[in-house]
C-alpha cells in the first residue's frame, strides 16, 4: 500500500518538474524577441498569438484596404475588403491596438489600448466578437508593432517615444519573478547578483522600468564589472580605492574627491533617487549591494539618453540599446553623435557581452 507521505513527495516532485519546465531563460527569450521584432510588425503579432495568447484577432491593413480575421492559432479564417480612415493618429481611427467595441451598420469601432477611448476603425462587412483584439497597421514607417514583456505593443519604429497623438501602448508595470544565478564562486559577485535579483521590484517601481528593460539593464550592470575593474579584482582599482585624495590631485581636482569614480563599476555619480531610497554615498559603493543598485539606476538614466540620441546613429533601435549604453557610461557621447560607434569592434563592450554569458536570469 502506498503511504500518504510517498504520495505527498511524488506530488511535490511532479509540481517541481512542472514549474521547472515552465521556467524561461531571459537570454533565450531576448534573442528570440530580437529575431521576431526584426522581421516586422505582422511577424511579431502572429508570433505573439501563437506562443503567448489563445485568442482570435483581426489585422487591418490600411494600405491594402483589407481586414484579416485569424484564429487563435494564426490560421486565416476570413479576408474582407474595407474602407479605412487616412492617417495614423488616434483621432483618425489610426494605427495601434484596439479592443473591438461593436458596429453600427457597416461602421466598426474599437476601444484604444492607450486610453480606452472609442474610435471608428473601418467600414466593411465583417462579423467580429466583442472584445476581439484589432491591430490596425500603420500607413507610415514611423511606427511599428513589436514584442515586449511577452506582449505585443505599438510604438515608434526605432525606439520608444511618448507621442500623445498616437495610440501607443502604455507602460507595462507587470513584474515577472526572476531568479538570478552566476557561474562564479566569488562571494562579492554572488552578493552583487543576488541584490539585482532581490531589488528588482523596488527598482522597477523607483525607476519606472518595464520587466524587459530591467532584465536588460541587470545584464549590463553585471557585465560592466568586467571592463571597469575585472569584477573588483584589478590592482589599479584597489589602489585607487585606498588613496582617493591622491587620485583626485592627480586628476587636477585638488582635495575634492567627489569627481572620482568609485566602486567596482567606477560610478562618478549615484542617481539621487538611489541616494534617497538607500541612503548611500559614493564611499559606500565598495559594498556589492550598494554598487549593484547604483549601477543599475545609473544605467537606467543612460538608457533614456541613448533613446534620445537614437536619431543620430542609424543602428540604434530598441533591439540594440544595450550595445550603446557603454559609450555614454564612458563619456564617449561623441561616437554616437558622429555615428562612429561600432560596438562589435569595442573591446570593452565585448568583455561586457562575454561576462553576461556567465549570468542566468530565469523567469
Amino acid at each position: 500500500m502506498i503511504s500518504f507521505r510517498f504520495l505527498s513527495i511524488l506530488v511535490s516532485v511532479l509540481l517541481g518538474l512542472s514549474s521547472a519546465s515552465a521556467a524561461e531563460i531571459y537570454a533565450d527569450y531576448a534573442k528570440e524577441k530580437k529575431r521576431i521584432n526584426t522581421e516586422g510588425s505582422e511577424a511579431a503579432i502572429h508570433f505573439f498569438h501563437q506562443k503567448y495568447s489563445d485568442a482570435s484577432y483581426v489585422i487591418v491593413n490600411k494600405k491594402s484596404k483589407s481586414a484579416f480575421f485569424f484564429s487563435e492559432k494564426g490560421t486565416l479564417l476570413e479576408k474582407s475588403t474595407v474602407q479605412t480612415y487616412p492617417g495614423d493618429e488616434l483621432g483618425r481611427g489610426g494605427a495601434g491596438i484596439y479592443s473591438y467595441a461593436g458596429a453600427k451598420g457597416s461602421f466598426h469601432y474599437g476601444k484604444a489600448e492607450k486610453d480606452l477611448s472609442v474610435h471608428a476603425l473601418f467600414v466593411g462587412d465583417l462579423r467580429i466578437s466583442p472584445g476581439t483584439t484589432i491591430y490596425v497597421l500603420p500607413e507610415s514607417e514611423d511606427h511599428r508593432f513589436r514584442l515586449r514583456n511577452h506582449k505585443i505593443t505599438f510604438n515608434a519604429a526605432r525606439v520608444l517615444r511618448n507621442r500623445p497623438l498616437f495610440n501607443y501602448s502604455p507602460l507595462n508595470n507587470e513584474i515577472r519573478h526572476s531568479e538570478f544565478t552566476v557561474d562564479y564562486a566569488d562571494t562579492f559577485i554572488k552578493k552583487y547578483v543576488r541584490t539585482l535579483q532581490d531589488e528588482k521590484a523596488t527598482l522597477m517601481a523607483l525607476l519606472n522600468l518595464e520587466n524587459d528593460e530591467y532584465n536588460m539593464l541587470a545584464e549590463f550592470a553585471f557585465g560592466v564589472l568586467s571592463p571597469e575593474t575585472q569584477f573588483g579584482t584589478n590592482w589599479k582599482y584597489r589602489l585607487k580605492q585606498n588613496i582617493p585624495v591622491v587620485v583626485s590631485i592627480f586628476k587636477g581636482n585638488g582635495l575634492d574627491t567627489d569627481q572620482n569614480s568609485r566602486g567596482p563599476t567606477q560610478i562618478k555619480k549615484i542617481p539621487p533617487v538611489i541616494v534617497e531610497k538607500y541612503n548611500i554615498d559614493k564611499g559606500d559603493l565598495k559594498r556589492p549591494e550598494n554598487a549593484a543598485v547604483a549601477t543599475l539606476a545609473f544605467a537606467a538614466d543612460l538608457l533614456k539618453e541613448v533613446r534620445n540620441m537614437a536619431n543620430l546613429h542609424p543602428l540604434i533601435s530598441e533591439e540594440t540599446l544595450q550595445d550603446y549604453i557603454y559609450y555614454l557610461y564612458q563619456g564617449r557621447r561623441y561616437e554616437i553623435k558622429e555615428g562612429t560607434a561600432t560596438p562589435e569592434k569595442n573591446q570593452s563592450i565585448q568583455k561586457i557581452k562575454e561576462a553576461i554569458g556567465h549570468l542566468t536570469i530565469e523567469e
